[in-house]
């Protein structure tokens, strides 16, 4: 007779949430994942599936359906305001050609959609959780009073963790003196701007993104100061906005200008400190709740993605949890620390707010070969979490 897996409650169920259970399912396992959020509704914003991800969902076998489904770029460009090219990632240099995958930028609900179809398990939505123990079995409650007891429990509930608090209390979100926008238009473009990712790097600003089907374009901007205070009208948001970048280089000011008010998401920019561990008895944490990241580095999502495979192999070759949470640390904790703390950096760089430093900042990414630029990406693709198939 076959082992009896443990009983896994994911608290979550995002992108890692999702993940994570669609790899226990390969395994043979059968989670139940929690979800805060009352439905799946087709909004929010973009992802860029950088080649890591792709990597990871490759193994899983579902990367060509996300790759059909979301918009595969060709190469993605760095710009001065003033549209000089800074630097040219040509995405079928490196990444394709010695990977199997460049970056495909597709909508966060549509990548949701693909990973919920692909699971049998059962997701609760509606199902905020408020407070964890880290007992022996543990234990999560519920706002709706609903209480669980499983073996194992798997926190992939987001930079504002509730399961997090369990392992490290008192953690402070470190935030950046910016907020950002994000956005998904619908924009009718040129053909060299609908598999082009770009990044355009001002005074105090950063903006870009890509094209996530034929006439949508997910877009992002990060600007100096607090949250825009609830007075602010969506109407003035995009005044003020469509003023910042009119003479940006195109695409910005195209997809500025379609804009919907409505649309328009303005959060401040903060990620989580490194952390001593990540888990605790037979609890742990994943994705953002254990090293959620500033944007710039563009693996928020991507590191998510290796840590719900990561974890999986680690609890299915190891009967003791916390020797299986052990392993996991020592796989992904090294790395997604240094890409947090590499995002930082690119997040302080990126947004300086300096004539004289912006200026000094571009002529330094101007001049950097691009064979560092090639080995940086090189060496990302290949260190990727990716465990022995068993």
């Amino acid at each position: 007779m076959a082992q009896e897996t443990p009983e896994v409650a994911i608290i979550g169920g995002g992108i890692c949430g999702l993940t994570t259970a669609l790899a226990f399912e390969q395994r043979g396992w059968t989670p139940t994942v929690y979800e805060a959020a009352s439905g799946y509704r087709p909004i929010g914003a973009g992802l860029l599936l950088q080649t890591n991800a792709l990597l990871v969902f490759n193994r899983l076998g579902i990367a060509e359906r996300i790759r059909t489904a979301g918009v595969p770029l060709s190469d993605s460009l760095i710009r001065s305001s003033s549209g000089r090219v800074l630097t040219r990632f040509d995405l079928d240099q490196v990444e394709r050609s010695q990977f199997g995958y460049g970056f495909v930028a597709i909508h966060r609900a549509e990548l949701q959609r693909i990973l919920l179809e692909e699971l049998d398990t059962e997701v609760h939505t509606g199902m905020t959780c408020e407070a964890v123990a880290t007992a022996d079995p543990p234990a999560a409650r519920f706002t709706d009073g609903t209480q669980i007891q499983p073996d194992i429990l798997i926190g992939a509930d987001g930079i504002n963790s509730a399961v997090r608090d369990a392992i490290a209390a008192d953690i402070e979100l470190q935030a950046l003196e910016s907020i950002v926008y994000r956005a998904v238009s619908t924009v009718d473009l040129p053909d060299d701007y609908r598999t082009q990712g770009v990044e355009v790097w001002g005074n105090g600003t950063y903006t870009g993104g890509a094209p996530i089907d034929t006439d949508r374009f997910y877009w992002f901007a990060t600007a100096p100061g607090p949250t825009p205070s609830d007075s602010t009208t969506p109407a003035e948001t995009i005044a003020t906005l469509r003023d910042r970048y009119t003479d940006y280089p195109e695409p910005i000011p195209t997809v500025v200008d379609s804009l919907d008010p409505d649309d328009v998401f303005v959060t401040g920019l903060e990620d989580v400190p490194a952390l001593e561990t990540w888990s605790r008895g037979s609890v742990v944490i994943a994705g953002d709740a254990a090293h959620g990241m500033l944007p710039f580095a563009g693996q928020g999502a991507a590191q998510a993605i290796e840590d719900a495979l990561a974890l999986v192999h680690a609890l299915d070759t190891h009967d003791d949890p916390a020797i299986a949470f052990d392993a996991f640390e020592a796989e992904r904790k090294p790395r997604a620390d240094r890409i947090r703390s590499e995002s930082h950096r690119l997040g302080t760089f990126g947004t300086m707010q300096s004539r004289v430093g912006t200026r000094a900042r571009n002529l330094v990414v101007k001049l950097l070969p691009d064979t560092v630029f090639r080995r940086s990406r090189r060496r990302r693709a290949a260190q990727t979490s990716l465990p022995e198939e068993i």
